[in-house]
């Protein structure tokens, strides 16, 4: 039965673990945080669907050595693409790494006739600036083409590898069908922008746009840009809080 009393006191213990795992974070990493809004929070709400929803954990395991985004944040991607990538439109992810969730997106819509963009420098972040504190460039450059020849050949369709900085790379490239459906996750301030601007341009009213690394501890740039976006009026903006913004054309 419910008791108040308890829930107080629970929650008082969990202020105390948080604070010790968050000092721990920081011990580990060789580094202190000094700004207000960050810290780690554990929510009270404890329903997780990815834990037991088939379909995506079967999805899941094909493409999971191909990227590192969470299982919670690959389920957003899994139940959003279902319902937001309409059939015979594009789904294009800037940021794609080694293709994992693109390929994650191709199983889950089988038979809506996409075009599938993957788009990355494959040489690691760019256009960091002052906006960004922590990326300087070329982090997470372990990648090349061949891995999104291997997400083709798990998911069995094309897929349009656009290699370059976004979204000059798409300078050459003609969508033949328009975007309802994206993913960015870039790292950088200026890149997020760039890449949502392109890709609105493109998208059909409605369309909805997952900005990634939204809150993330490094990745305070694009919460900077994302935050910008909550005043924008070409915008419905949700921040998920589990690192993502969910974008939609209005």
């Amino acid at each position: 039965m419910f008791n108040l009393k308890k829930v107080k006191k629970a929650r008082k213990r969990l202020a105390y673990l948080t604070s010790f795992l968050f000092k721990l974070f920081q011990i580990n990493l060789r580094y202190k945080e000094s700004r207000k809004d960050y810290g780690i929070e554990i929510f009270e709400y404890f329903y997780l669907p990815w834990n037991s929803e088939e379909e995506f954990n079967s999805n899941y395991d094909l493409i999971s050595n191909h990227s590192l985004n969470p299982k919670s944040r690959l389920y957003t991607l899994y139940e959003m693409s279902q319902r937001y990538l309409s059939p015979n439109t594009s789904f294009i992810e800037v940021g794609c790494w080694k293709g994992g969730a693109t390929g994650l997106v191709v199983l889950t819509n089988k038979n809506k006739n996409i075009n599938y963009y993957a788009c990355d420098t494959f040489s690691g972040v760019v256009n960091s600036s002052d906006k960004d504190s922590f990326f300087k460039g070329q982090e997470y450059s372990d990648t090349n083409i061949s891995y999104i020849n291997e997400i083709e050949k798990i998911v069995g369709e094309k897929i349009k590898t656009i290699e370059g900085i976004f979204p000059y790379s798409m300078n050459d490239v003609e969508l033949d069908k328009p975007i309802s459906f994206a993913h960015i996750d870039v790292d950088t301030y200026v890149s997020a922008k760039e890449s949502l601007e392109f890709i609105t341009e493109n998208a059909i009213d409605g369309a909805l746009v997952i900005l990634d690394d939204f809150g993330g501890w490094f990745t305070d740039g694009v919460t900077k840009f994302g935050n910008e976006l909550k005043s924008d009026k070409r915008y419905f903006v949700v921040p998920n809080h589990l690192g993502q913004l969910l974008i939609y054309k209005i």
